[in-house]
């Protein structure tokens, strides 16, 4: 969501060149209301001849090394309509060229990477780049540190945080958030050239010059010492389990290793290479490995995990380094850098978590941390979201497809929408992908509640309120029979009568055998439908009405003659819900005025559901107002919150009310393009969310 300045106005103009069409934005010379014509006077004629001018200069330079500026930050139009060309923002007396692209040659290596260019007052000799925030952290290895300033990122990237801070400026274009790393290339000495829509980085290339590994109290480091500053990646992958791998003896261990853990297999893959002196010092023959490897064996370097009891090893292959450790799958090094000299730290132990406190966004707050409940720590990634006092800041519930049925991942929902930052919502149906609980936006039920389960619900002016909710419809007929409707656009499956309207979508597939569908159009019964098999019978949803499905209950039939007249009476229990025009139900209630509330009676749920440990997600509201949206995938030593445990975690981050959402494998926290501490396997789909969108202000 972006707000368009009302003072711009928008010309095409378009002329051959190998960059692709310009878009060229223009302030308009007289002011306008919003919505009114616009008269054209002389301004125009010498803008337009100005934007042209600049046009012109952004593909001169665009093929040359720009000189990077060294000027204070600036604060970043943003504009829905970029293309891939050159583009002028206006923004007061100021214009700002505007190039971008997704692919980064770094020293002659390709990778996947946006990246903005832009000249403040216009001035093509002075160009600052741009990188995403995922990109900076999953790319090249930089570490966010703690800030309360949105319009700053501070970083550690081969740098002390404390002697010398390295500060980036926040931009933002085209609903992303990206980070200034003119700072970062000048500290390193990167070159870079823009060829078409691919960035070109020159950085002094680095070695690999010396490895230590120290034994620590809480677990092993490893410090490589480089020479250079190269980027590095890290990623994990599971580890599926053999029969050679099942230990013979289940009440003991093997080495200092639990032989039961599931693994993953954690890679640092950095540009850099191994010093000849080093390789010969070190390299073990291939046939000595204990862990499986497709590189020569004169080229790799065996290590051992002294203290945690796992084994890695070190390979270089041309101009890059890769470590890899098999480590248990809920383990998450910390990797971060150190300077004077420059070095390369890895730090593996059970309960590590890389604290973080940042206002990422004005009324969205990033928090990372180590909680304890009891004699369990559990790493805990969440949200604080003062949408109350940032007009700036909405939310809304998502779903996977603009009909109800269907999933996907959580990243490509909030993408496809444009949300900033998502939750995992509801309950659902993985089979037939329906949800199982309430999501009302704008005042329009796309699902019921159901089962008196817990639901949040809100409005745009941040008042939010949580608890158990129902919703109780009844269909009156011009004979004055009264019938009770079960459930509104709903997955959930019952003997009796349920309705679908087009929010559910163009039509309705039939969810058991032999359902009686009746057709209401224009507030009369059309049509009498009969189904056979659960699956294999799709009927169309009127768009000015509604169907009613007769699910084992064929009695009511009879009150429902072709033509007559109906009427549909509805009532949210507690009423007080229904004033607010957003809903997003799931369930259990955890907590209420700062009390654990937990019933699984009063919500349907069984025992095994509240004291199974699991990945949870939740979402709090504390007493002044903000709204706290966590997950917890594991404590420190096992397996994830029981739902006592995560009431109690809530109450912890300054929840007074809370509510469970859908947790398990749909557990997923998204921000700014990427998925928040989510542990290595397959990305789960679901089928709803809460998304939070920023208006930039």
């Amino acid at each position: 969501m972006v707000r368009k300045h009302p003072e711009i106005m928008l010309l095409s103009l378009f002329r051959p060149g190998r960059e692709g069409d310009r878009l060229i934005q223009l302030p308009d010379s007289l002011s306008s209301i919003p919505g009114n014509p616009r008269k054209m006077g002389r301004g125009l004629a010498v803008s337009l001849f100005l934007g042209l001018a600049l046009s012109l200069m952004g593909s001169a330079v665009g093929n040359t090394t720009p000189v990077l500026s060294s000027s204070g930050p600036e604060e970043m139009s943003t504009s829905s309509d970029l293309e891939k060309g050159v583009s002028t923002v206006a923004q007061g007396d100021r214009h700002r060229l505007i190039r971008q692209g997704r692919e980064l040659s770094w020293n002659g290596q390709g990778r996947s990477l946006s990246w903005i260019a832009w000249s403040p007052d216009g001035n093509p000799t002075q160009i600052r780049y741009g990188f995403t925030e995922t990109d900076l952290m999953q790319q090249m290895g930089v570490e966010f540190l703690n800030t309360d300033d949105a319009r700053i990122q501070p970083v550690r990237w081969f740098s002390d945080p404390e002697l010398q801070p390295l500060n980036l400026p926040v931009v933002w274009s085209q609903g992303r958030r990206y980070l200034d790393i003119t700072p970062l290339a000048e500290q390193v000495g990167w070159q870079l050239r823009e060829a078409g829509q691919i960035l070109e980085v020159t950085s002094p290339g680095a070695t690999v010059e010396g490895i230590e590994q120290e034994e620590q109290p809480w677990g092993d480091r490893i410090v490589l010492d480089l020479k250079g500053t190269p980027l590095f990646t890290v990623s994990s992958t599971p580890i599926e389990p053999t029969p050679q791998d099942e230990d013979p003896n289940p009440d003991g261990v093997q080495g200092d290793r639990p032989p039961t853990l599931p693994l993953q297999e954690f890679v640092i893959t950095l540009d850099a290479t191994l010093t000849e002196e080093l390789l010969n010092t070190r390299a073990i023959a291939k046939e000595n490995l204990t862990t499986q490897t497709d590189s020569p064996g004169e080229r790799t370097i065996a290590l051992t995990l002294g203290q945690t009891g796992f084994a890695g090893l070190m390979e270089t292959s041309g101009d890059r380094t890769t470590l890899r450790f098999q480590i248990p799958q809920m383990w998450r090094p910390r990797v971060w850098t150190d300077r004077d000299p420059n070095r390369l730290m890895i730090d593996i132990q059970p309960d590590v978590v890389s604290e973080r406190n940042i206002l990422w966004a004005s009324g969205v707050r990033w928090r990372q941390q180590l909680i304890e409940v009891a004699d369990s720590r559990f790493p805990v990634v969440w949200l604080e979201l003062n949408h109350r006092n940032a007009s700036s800041t909405f939310l809304k519930p998502i779903t996977a497809n603009p009909g109800l049925p269907g999933i996907a991942e959580l990243s490509q929902i909030a993408s496809r929408l444009g949300a900033h930052a998502a939750i995992n919502g509801g309950f659902f149906n993985r089979n037939n992908q329906l949800p199982l609980g309430a999501i009302r936006e704008d005042g329009r039920w796309l699902s019921s509640p159901i089962l008196n389960r817990g639901a949040i619900a809100w409005n745009d002016s941040g008042s939010a309120t949580i608890g158990r909710l129902s919703l109780e419809e009844t269909l009156t007929t011009a004979q004055g029979e009264a019938l009770p409707i079960l459930y509104l656009n709903s997955g959930y499956v019952k003997a009796g009568i349920s309705r679908y309207t087009p929010e559910w979508g163009d039509s309705y597939t039939t969810l058991i055998d032999n359902e009686i569908i009746v057709v209401v159009e224009g507030g009369k019964v059309t049509q009498h439908l009969q189904a056979e098999k659960a699956g294999e019978n799709t009927f169309a949803i009127p768009e000015t009405g509604f169907l009613l499905t007769l699910r084992s209950f064929a009695s009511a039939l009879p009150k429902l003659p072709l033509g007559t007249s109906v009427l549909i009476n509805r009532v949210t229990v507690p009423s007080y819900f229904d004033v607010y025009p957003h809903i997003l139900g799931a369930g259990p209630v955890l907590l209420n005025n700062n009390w654990i509330v937990l019933d699984p009676e009063a919500e349907q749920f069984n025992q095994n559901f509240i004291e199974g440990k699991a990945s949870r997600s939740a979402i709090g509201q504390t007493e002044d107002g903000r709204l706290v949206i966590a997950i917890v995938h594991h404590r420190t030593n096992g397996p994830g919150p029981t739902l006592t445990e995560m009431a109690q975690i809530m109450q912890q981050l300054g929840s007074v009310n809370a509510l469970n959402l859908d947790g398990g494998g749909s557990t997923t926290l998204f921000l700014g393009g990427q998925l928040l501490e989510h542990p290595p396997r397959i990305i789960p789909r679901i089928h709803n969310g809460l998304g939070i969108f920023l208006q930039p202000e």
